[in-house]
């Protein structure tokens, strides 16, 4: 492989790192998912956690929570467990992955799981 041909696979890894991360206000996307060249033939993936601090909860499972709900009559107070799904779960997982099969595609590699 050519170090042109790497620079693509790396531009191509990071626009498929940015494309599958979650978008609410936009930082995770286009501000802290990073790329460092670290020689024509390395480079690091990366989301700067000091841009994004809260990206490893946009990839994991969010628990049960108690939660106490309003007055179903006067003075009354139910407690219930309520669980809110997490949208982007494993988002960086399956970027990962995916980033992972296109690099062994492009260079005649094999992805062992």
């Amino acid at each position: 492989m050519t170090s042109a041909q790497f620079k693509s696979l790396g531009e191509e890894a990071l626009n498929i790192l940015t494309s599958l991360a979650p978008i609410d206000t936009g930082n995770l996307r286009y501000n802290a998912i990073r790329i460092e060249w670290i020689n024509e033939n390395s480079f690091e993936l990366y989301v700067d956690e000091r841009i994004a601090p809260y990206m490893p909860y946009t990839n994991e499972v969010w628990r049960q929570k108690l939660i106490k709900m309003g007055n179903f009559l006067p003075g009354q107070v139910v407690e219930r467990m309520r669980t809110w799904r997490n949208p982007n779960e494993g988002w960086f997982d399956r970027a990962a992955r995916t980033i992972a099969l296109y690099a062994a595609q492009k260079t005649g590699g094999m992805i062992k799981v």
